[in-house]
Formats: structure tokens, C-alpha cells, sequence
């Protein structure tokens, strides 16, 4: 399967980035918060808040291989010295998150 990234290096509370992805040149999945925890970064898909609070992703893979993929590919894209930046970062993203 193949999946580009965009990654945006940003540094908002917990949220150290935010990235784009094309899958297979037909299909973009956006707002993919690259995260940071006391275990280190992680990947929390694009996720919508329910009626009692709750937060659900509303897109994600569905195989374990596929979550690897996406994974890895946006982690080498955060790794990278260059790192797209994004000038039209909405300084109030993420005020409504949990976190």
C-alpha cells in the first residue's frame, strides 16, 4: 500500500505535530495528531467527541499491518530535518481536546 505524509512539526501542549495522509493516490485522511506521552510519541487518528464526552476515532486502519504502514511512514516524515511547516496553523486547534 503506499501512503505520502505531510507532517507539520508544531508544539502545543501535548500535541507535537499534525499530518496528512494520501493513501494510494486516492484517498487523504486529514488532521492525524502526532502526540506525546510519559511513554513517548504516538499517532491518535482523527477523532470526533460523542454526546457523553468520549472521544472516537472517526477514520482508522483496520489491520495491524496497515496501522504500522501509516505508522512509520509518518514518523520517518517528523524524523526528517525537513519537516513541511504549515503557516496556516490555526493557533486555537485543539482547545477543545481533552488533553
Amino acid at each position: 500500500m503506499k501512503i505520502e505524509a505531510k507532517v507539520y512539526k508544531r508544539d502545543y501542549k501535548s500535541i507535537k505535530g499534525t499530518a496528512n495522509i494520501t493513501i494510494e493516490d486516492c484517498f487523504v485522511v486529514k488532521g492525524i495528531l502526532i502526540m506525546e506521552s510519559k511513554n513517548g510519541l504516538f499517532i491518535a487518528m482523527p477523532s470526533k467527541k460523542t454526546t457523553n464526552g468520549e472521544y472516537k476515532d472517526i477514520c482508522f486502519p483496520i489491520t495491524k499491518e496497515a496501522r504500522q504502514q501509516i505508522i512509520d511512514e509518518i514518523m520517518k516524515k517528523y524524523n526528517a530535518e525537513e519537516t513541511t511547516q504549515n503557516n496556516d496553523f490555526d493557533e486555537n486547534f485543539g482547545n477543545d481536546l481533552p488533553f
